[in-house]
């Protein structure tokens, strides 16, 4: 049995700015660009960022394979081309962060420090002395000179390494926007709960409705402290957690019931990933 960690498929490049919203126009208009010779002229960068780029259009769910070599936009690349297509809304980096968690087979890093590593402020050591605790207790073979590129590209996915702090910067990800990871003094990192002026309670009931599943309730503690769950993925504590459940409680989608230590949500309604969208974009005629 193989138990060998795959790391690496993004070249050691995090998303850059411009990189998915170009993707996803390309694959639009061909679903075999990925075998095109002339790949960098098409996008305008170096060959393995074409690669890199390829990479995060799949772990993001933004595309997937249709045929062999052939590609398609997937539901989300399909909305947000249409609603958002220079993916310019902050409401759309949070789907695209919440299916390159997910993804643990092509991101399992990324699911990892999400899902498995219960640090606040932490150093750059600190993150990788945990992580390969994580892949030794499950027998996971790994190179450690990887891992720590793996790690470097994770950070840079969260944090502004431009010494200007310009957001606009061509080499900032454009999940800094999120504000999950602040980079403090030196390689001191802190995990930040995310700001309400940022996330979309409908982003929130979208990750719940999810990880419900087909049920129509779900314990609070599991939206809490489950792996891919609302409290993980979104990087939400206790009081945020239920300050958003309030919240869709007030929207009509949720009922709560906190009496007699039950800690219950029931889902009222279930829009689908389209209708969530729409409601966030404005229906079009």
């Amino acid at each position: 049995m193989n138990n060998k960690v795959k790391l690496k498929g993004h070249e050691s490049f995090s998303i850059r700015e411009g990189w998915l919203a170009k993707g996803i126009f390309e694959v639009s208009k061909n679903p075999k660009i990925f075998s095109e010779k002339n790949l960098t002229d098409i996008f305008g960068i170096g060959t393995n960022m074409v690669k890199s780029l390829k990479y995060w259009l799949i772990v993001s769910n933004l595309i997937i394979e249709d045929k062999k070599n052939s590609y398609v936009l997937s539901e989300l690349g399909k909305l947000i081309k249409d609603k958002d297509p220079y993916i310019e809304d902050i409401f759309s980096l949070y789907f695209i962060h919440i299916y390159i968690v997910q993804n643990e087979e092509r991101a399992l890093i990324w699911n990892l420090f999400f899902n498995k590593c219960n640090l606040t402020e932490f150093t750059k050591i600190d993150l990788q002395a945990r992580i390969e605790y994580i892949l030794k207790s499950n027998n996971l073979e790994y190179n450690a000179k990887i891992l720590n590129d793996e790690i470097s590209a994770l950070l840079k996915t969260y944090t502004n390494e431009q010494k200007n702090d310009t957001p606009e910067n061509n080499f900032t990800c454009p999940l800094v926007e999120l504000k999950l990871i602040k980079k403090l003094d030196k390689d001191i990192y802190v995990k930040e709960k995310s700001s309400m002026n940022n996330l979309d309670p409908y982003v929130v009931y979208w990750v719940l409705i999810n990880q419900a599943k087909e049920k129509d309730s779900i314990n609070i503690e599991e939206l809490l402290r489950a792996d891919n769950s609302v409290g993980k993925l979104l990087n939400l504590d206790k009081i945020l957690l239920n300050d958003y459940l309030d919240i869709l409680k007030r929207m009509g989608l949720i009922t709560l019931n906190r009496t007699a230590g039950l800690n219950m949500v029931y889902i009222n309604k279930k829009y689908s990933l389209k209708e969530i969208f729409e409601i966030h974009f404005g229906k079009e005629n």
